[in-house]
C-alpha cells in the first residue's frame, strides 16, 4: 500500500474472516494432540496460575463441576496433577500441575510455537512474517479488551 492510500477499515467481514482464520489455526496445530483440548487447558491454567479448586478451574472453563472433576480424575489417572488439601478450606481440595504435568504443557507449547514458527517461514514472506508480528501485538491488545468487557 502507497503512503497516500488511505488505511482500510476493520469492518464487520474482517472480523469474522479474522475469527475463522484464528479457529482454524488452533484446529490446525490442535489436529494431531491426543490429549483432549480441555485437559490441555486445565493444565494451562495450573502451570501459569499455580493450583486451583475444581470450582474455580470448572468457572474457568465454564464447564459443570462434575465435568471438571472427570477431567481432573483423568488428569490425575495420567500422573499430570495432583490434589491437596486447601489450607483455606479444610473441606476443599486444590488441583496442581505435577512436574510431569508442567513439562507435558511446556512441551506442547514448544511443539506448537515450533510448528507456527517453521510453517511460517515455509510459507510466509518476510514481510508477511513482520506483519505477524505486527498483528501478535494487536491481538494481545484486543483479547484484553474482549476478556475485560466479558468481566463487565
Amino acid at each position: 500500500m502507497r503512503e497516500d492510500e488511505p488505511m482500510p477499515d476493520f469492518t464487520l467481514d474482517d472480523a469474522n474472516a479474522f475469527r475463522a482464520a484464528i479457529g482454524d489455526s488452533v484446529r490446525a496445530i490442535r489436529r494431531t494432540e491426543t490429549t483432549p483440548a480441555g485437559q490441555i487447558e486445565v493444565l494451562g491454567y495450573l502451570a501459569r496460575d499455580g493450583a486451583q479448586s475444581i470450582a474455580t478451574l470448572a468457572r474457568l472453563r465454564r464447564v459443570r463441576h462434575q465435568t471438571m472433576s472427570a477431567t481432573v480424575a483423568d488428569l490425575e489417572r495420567a500422573g499430570l496433577v495432583s490434589r491437596a488439601p486447601d489450607p483455606a478450606d479444610a473441606r476443599g481440595v486444590l488441583i496442581t500441575a505435577t512436574d510431569a504435568g508442567l513439562a507435558t504443557i511446556v512441551e506442547l507449547r514448544l511443539r506448537r510455537s515450533t510448528e507456527l514458527h517453521d510453517a511460517a517461514h515455509a510459507v510466509l514472506t518476510q514481510e508477511e512474517r513482520a506483519a505477524l508480528v505486527t498483528a501478535t501485538t494487536a491481538l494481545h491488545k484486543l483479547t484484553a479488551s474482549l476478556h475485560a468487557r466479558a468481566e463487565e
